[in-house]
């Protein structure tokens, strides 16, 4: 308990410092909440969806809904995660 609540205490800290240099380039905050923050984020949704995908692989075949759940549960978040620029926080990235 005393672990997880070091890191929790650690990132306030790490994120409230970060927002006094805000002011001097977004670019870079962006960059620093990316890396540390959605990255991460990122790669655990695509593992969890990747799970997700397969135990509900037989249900989508059934309904004939393949693509568009591996483009939800997979793609996107792979996407996302790999593909996309760093720094780039909106959903309007080019895929």
């Amino acid at each position: 308990m005393k672990k997880i609540l070091t890191i929790l205490l650690m990132l306030v800290i790490l994120f409230t410092s970060s927002m006094a240099f805000a002011a001097t380039d977004r670019d870079e905050v962006n960059v620093i909440a990316d890396t540390l923050v959605l990255r991460p984020l990122g790669f655990a949704a695509l593992i969890g969806g990747t799970a997700i995908f397969v135990i509900g692989l037989p249900m989508a075949a059934i309904t004939k809904s393949v693509d568009k759940t591996a483009r939800v549960l997979v793609k996107e978040p792979f996407r996302y995660t790999f593909i996309r620029p760093v720094g780039e926080l909106g959903r309007g990235y080019n895929h």
